[in-house]
């Protein structure tokens, strides 16, 4: 293709330039959309998020890696607040290391590489790369989810309890303790569905084994029958689904296999996730589902829409999530709140049954 017959391959790139005149986070990330590399998908993604909120599909979150330990466990509460995600697929650290700070516990930087981990060990320090917190507070923060289970299990009348009942009921049980800003207390106060499928990777194992309870049994495979449940509700002309993944991991395949499983319901009519972002580090030419492309190699599975608007920003999900909430915060205002996707009643309805 020649210069001068007169069609163009794309939109123009636009260097980047200081903007002077006190423009926004938000208008950054506008300006970044026609940069290039990774600071380009970000500010898709940006759009992307906005034509998510904008719109009346279910929005779902996927948290993987070690969020809330980095501190960004308000951010995502904010989220849920504001109604920005409508379901959230999480690993079990991420809706319960947030109780470390919400209960005073102090997180404090080290140098990752120069530290002296035989000296952390001696020192009881455990550490997450560049960040340490005390053994003790750790530990303190998982005999404190030692009391959920035995309330649950002089509170619960049934042999066994699905896992997203569970998480409900585990945010009920931190509003109770005064801890109402963590992520399972949000999810509990807005009805938010919290799916965790691998619970027991993570301090509620150790809160199960120091409280002595054996009961209720957690049913998992019950879960995906909630979720399927809202997908298919929600999997509709005018309505849809999308998918926001941070990270990837089970709780990106949770949300993702989802569609292909309302795929077999209806006999092979694709059932794909509307639009997707996906912020991580990962490499795809691994193999790994961490950063199998929304954009590419998940339209093969159906699980995404090949027409849909699907980004993937390959970069540190804590330099990401700060600017997009902060950017959301300033294109929404104050007093936004999404109600457009909320499930609500059916999914009170699905957990009762």
């Amino acid at each position: 293709m020649s210069e001068t017959d007169g069609r163009q391959p794309g939109v123009a790139r636009a260097p980047m330039r200081v903007s002077e005149n006190g423009a926004s986070v938000g208008a950054l990330l506008t300006r970044m959309r026609s940069s290039a590399f990774q600071g380009r998908k970000l500010g898709e993604a940006f759009e992307a998020w906005k034509q998510m909120i904008d719109g009346s599909a279910l929005i779902c979150l996927g948290l993987a890696g070690s969020l809330s330990s980095a501190g960004m466990w308000p951010l995502v509460s904010w989220l849920i607040e504001r109604g920005y995600v409508d379901l959230v697929a999480s690993t079990c650290a991420n809706v319960t290391e947030d109780v470390l700070e919400a209960r005073g516990a102090t997180l404090y930087q080290i140098d990752p590489e120069h530290v002296d981990d035989t000296e952390l060990w001696r020192t009881r320090r455990y550490r997450f790369y560049d960040h340490v917190v005390s053994a003790a507070e750790y530990d303190a923060m998982e005999t404190f989810t030692a009391d959920f289970f035995r309330h649950l299990a002089s509170s619960w009348k049934h042999a066994s309890i699905s896992g997203a009942r569970f998480m409900l009921e585990y945010g009920r049980w931190l509003t109770a303790q005064g801890l109402s800003d963590c992520v399972a207390a949000a999810c509990a106060r807005h009805g938010v569905p919290l799916f965790v499928p691998a619970a027991h990777d993570g301090p509620l194992a150790e809160g199960y084994r120091e409280s002595g309870v054996r009961g209720p049994a957690v049913d998992f495979f019950r879960d995906y029958t909630i979720a399927l449940a809202l997908m298919e509700r929600s999997m509709t002309p005018g309505h849809g689904t999308a998918a926001i993944f941070l990270g990837g991991g089970v709780p990106k395949d949770f949300i993702q296999i989802t569609a292909t499983s309302v795929c077999a319901i209806r006999g092979g009519e694709a059932s794909p996730h509307r639009a997707a972002i996906q912020i991580t580090a990962d490499n795809t030419v691994y193999g790994g589902l961490g950063g199998a492309s929304v954009a590419s190699e998940c339209i093969s599975w159906g699980k995404e829409a090949a027409d849909g608007v699907n980004v993937m920003c390959f970069t540190d999900v804590t330099i990401a999530l700060p600017l997009l909430c902060q950017g959301l915060a300033e294109h929404y205002g104050v007093a936004h709140r999404r109600r457009a996707g909320r499930v609500d009643g059916a999914l009170a309805e699905l957990l009762e049954g």
